[in-house]
């Protein structure tokens, strides 16, 4: 009968919240990110030089989008991003920069903070670090996404 009691109640409560998470009024006019490409592979790419992935978006809501923060995984990632607030029809971007300082296979994610409808996005991006075989200095490699 407590098995039965406990159970009935597990259920009242979750109802209960489910009933309270559902009364939250959706702000229709909020800004939507729309990207080009949420994910981006860099393939093979040389050891030691920094490279960037610009991960570009269009507001497509009805307010201005306002990015709060871009958070890294790793110290091995520096991010920067669109600081002015971003009006509805408006491009913006996110740049990821990954140091390349270790060799092999790399998958990274950056979360990006803000007023959207989404607040919470992540972008990864990924690839291989190889060695410089001819000794030669490879060029940075920068990648945009369009």
């Amino acid at each position: 009968m407590k098995k039965v009691l406990s159970i009935i109640a597990f259920l009242a409560v979750t109802a209960g919240v489910q009933a309270q998470t559902s009364s939250i009024p959706v702000n229709e006019n909020a800004p939507v990110f729309q990207f080009v490409s949420e994910v981006y592979d860099f393939g093979s790419i040389p050891q030691g030089i920094p490279t960037e992935a610009r991960f570009e978006f269009t507001n497509t809501g009805k307010e201005p989008l306002i990015i709060t923060d871009v958070q890294k995984t790793c110290g091995c990632t520096k991010t920067d991003w669109s600081k002015e607030p971003i009006a509805p029809g408006q491009k913006g971007w996110i740049v990821a920069e990954y140091n390349a300082a270790n060799e092999g296979a790399f998958n990274k994610a950056i979360t990006v903070m803000s007023n959207s409808k989404t607040p919470t996005m992540k972008l990864t991006f990924k690839g291989t670090v190889v060695k410089d075989a001819g000794g030669s200095v490879p060029q940075q490699t920068t990648i945009f996404n369009n």
